[in-house]
C-alpha cells in the first residue's frame, strides 16, 4: 500500500470518501456523474471504476492503466475537479496498490 500511485502498470485503488452529515446524497451525485464518465470512452486508461455505499460512507474500488497516465488523466476530468471543488466531503483516505500479476 502506498499514499502516493506508482508511476507505470495496471494500479488498484481503494478509497474511502465521507460526507458531511447530511450530505450524503448530494455527494452521491456527483460521483455518479464521476463513475459515468470513468466508465465511458472519455477516460480510456480507467479500467474500473465502481462505488459502494453505507449512510454517509462511500467506498470505490478503482483500477487504471499507470502506463499511460490513466490516475492523472481520471483527475483531470471535469466530474472529479466537480467533487474536489464541491465540499461535501468530510474525510477521505486513498489506497493505492501495484496489481499482482498472474
Amino acid at each position: 500500500m502506498a499514499s502516493t500511485p506508482p508511476s507505470s502498470g495496471k494500479t488498484v485503488v481503494f478509497a474511502t470518501a465521507i460526507a458531511h452529515p447530511g450530505k450524503g446524497d448530494e455527494l452521491e451525485k456527483l460521483l455518479a456523474v464521476a463513475i459515468k464518465s470513468a466508465n465511458s470512452d472519455k477516460e480510456p486508461y480507467t479500467l474500473t471504476y465502481r462505488c459502494g455505499r453505507h449512510g454517509d460512507e462511500f467506498r470505490l474500488f478503482e483500477e487504471y492503466d499507470q502506463d499511460i497516465g490513466g490516475i492523472e488523466e481520471h483527475k483531470a476530468q471535469e466530474p472529479f475537479q466537480n467533487l474536489l471543488k464541491s465540499g461535501l466531503v468530510a474525510d477521505v483516505k486513498i489506497d493505492f496498490f501495484q496489481e499482482v500479476k498472474a
